[in-house]
């Protein structure tokens, strides 16, 4: 089941919210959990039935596995059968062709792809419960478990809440990785609680700012990329850059928009999800894009791989080389096939020279600063503001440009695809934008309307899905660059009716705008 469409939004999640807090109101939270689950198996199984006993049967066993790491403190076995088994599952509905197609091109066999449907959603529910396994075992190691304590006689997480965890329906199919210490906490309240205006609110106000980042915006941009990449070799230089930088718009727009509507989903119930976006494309380096952009990936990598790998306390070398295998998983993580490796490791690349470039700048401030008097460190300051204030600009863009051309790789169907694309940027014909793209947005009708009654004199169709095209394409990157994201414009917002009016007409548009259902891009990995 989608968000994004109308069995969902008038049907779906009004019964779910209505029952949800009739039963915790009526101080059933148990029979709340309950009802929570099997929404969320209805959500999922909308998908494909044979989807849940997939699922089911990794809850059950990860669930089994915790008992047994409680039992069992001073082990890692059941740890290592853990991951073993979450990954082994991953793998083979994920990368069993990918693995025998290379061994295929390597040892010239011909065994037959297997051709297996990926259940949606199981890169993230595996990553979240391999998680709350290690964070079991860890809390085992440093005796703050009560059940380790007593040998398994003591109290600890009950099933209900673990598959709750595993598949509340907001954050299932494509995240945010949530964690047991984020949720666990919040499903111990749910006795007594009652509707809150302010949550709700705040929460419908993120749904259908979410919402309208999918329907209006990534949808539009979605068309005229689908196009481009489908007639690659018919580009020219311009067109080439503009279906790059529009696929860099539709990619975030599609994944943050779903991050909010999921945050909003849960903040209605009640529940508060993790931020996975803040504004990433204002990012002033790829460090800090990193920092900015699916945040609880980045978060889980760096805690269950980087650290225990070694991290940063090993020297330089040591550090590169945990960083290239970060985003060498990370590649990997979101895609069976080369183009993804290869888009990790360009990543992995420049997080490694920024880093170590932003380190040793900083130590050599530090040092030359050291030792001066107040009038003198004062001139110093001052001269790293000035160039920090004329490098930000040039910062900015190079990310931004860095980004959009890693993008490249993600989206083509292989590295030798993505190639293509680049070298028609510089290669390809000068000639004007090509018609079939400009064409793509003359289906955004509102924007068609701007144009059609503006009062410009004799418009012709062709220069009409052109204006409509740069209007369409500027608006998205000052939203993108200048504006506040949803997250920000949620927690500012007060009850007012012109808000509420303001809310209510997007919500209105985007509900119009639904006969073109899409499925979301991270759904794909």
């Amino acid at each position: 089941m989608l968000f994004n469409s109308y069995i969902f939004i008038f049907l779906f999640f009004p019964l779910c919210i209505t029952g949800f807090y009739a039963l915790t109101m009526w101080e059933k939270p148990d029979i709340a959990k309950a009802w929570l689950i099997g929404f969320s198996l209805w959500f999922y199984g909308y998908f494909s039935p044979s989807y849940l006993l997939i699922m089911i049967i990794s809850i059950v066993s990860n669930y089994a596995l915790t008992r047994v790491i409680r039992k069992h403190p001073n082990t890692k076995a059941p740890l290592t059968v853990g991951v073993i088994f979450n990954l082994s599952l991953l793998g083979f509905f994920k990368y069993l062709d990918f693995m025998i197609s290379n061994l295929n091109f390597v040892l010239g066999t011909q065994i037959p792809l297997k051709n297996i449907l990926l259940p949606l959603g199981i890169s993230f529910f595996t990553f979240q419960q391999i998680g709350y396994l290690a964070d079991v075992y860890k809390e085992c190691k440093e005796e703050v478990c009560i059940e380790c304590k007593d040998n398994g006689t003591g109290k600890s997480d009950r099933f209900i809440d673990y598959a709750l965890f595993v598949s509340f329906f907001p954050q299932l199919v494509a995240g945010p990785i949530v964690t047991k210490k984020e949720m666990f906490p919040q499903f111990a309240t749910l006795s007594g609680r009652r509707p809150d205006a302010e949550k709700i609110g705040r929460g419908l106000t993120l749904f259908i700012l979410g919402l309208s980042k999918k329907v209006l915006i990534a949808d539009a941009f979605g068309r005229a990329v689908d196009i481009g990449y489908s007639s690659i070799a018919t580009l020219g230089r311009l067109d080439s850059f503009l279906v790059m930088i529009w696929y860099t718009m539709q990619l975030y727009f599609d994944f943050s928009g779903y991050c909010d509507m999921a945050r909003g989903l849960a903040g209605m119930l009640g529940f508060e999800l993790p931020v996975n976006f803040d504004s990433p494309y204002k990012a002033s380096d790829i460090v800090d894009f990193w920092h900015r952009w699916h945040k609880t990936l980045t978060a889980f990598f760096t805690k269950y791989v980087y650290f225990p790998l070694g991290g940063s306390r090993k020297g330089t070398v040591r550090t590169i080389i945990n960083i290239l295998i970060v985003y060498f998983l990370s590649g990997l993580w979101h895609g069976a096939g080369w183009n993804f490796v290869f888009w990790g490791m360009l990543h992995g690349v420049a997080y490694a020279v920024v880093r170590t470039i932003k380190r040793r700048s900083e130590a050599g401030n530090i040092k030359e600063l050291t030792g001066l008097n107040g009038e003198n460190r004062q001139k110093i300051k001052s001269k790293y503001n000035l160039l920090q204030r004329l490098s930000r600009i040039v910062s900015h863009t190079a990310t931004f440009l860095y980004v959009s051309f890693a993008w490249v790789f993600f989206r083509a169907s292989s590295i030798t695809e993505g190639w293509a694309l680049i070298k028609n940027m510089f290669t390809g014909t000068s000639t004007g934008i090509n018609y079939a793209l400009a064409d793509a947005f003359a289906r955004i009708d509102e924007l068609w309307y701007i144009v059609k009654f503006s009062g410009l004199p004799n418009v012709n169709f062709p220069l009409a899905h052109n204006l409509v095209m740069i209007l369409f394409t500027l608006c998205a990157l000052i939203v993108v660059f200048a504006a506040p994201n949803a997250a920000e414009i949620s927690g500012k917002i007060r009850p007012r009716v012109s808000g509420a009016i303001c809310i209510g007409l997007v919500g209105i548009w985007c509900v119009l705008s639904l006969s073109e259902v899409s499925t979301f891009l991270y759904f794909n990995f």
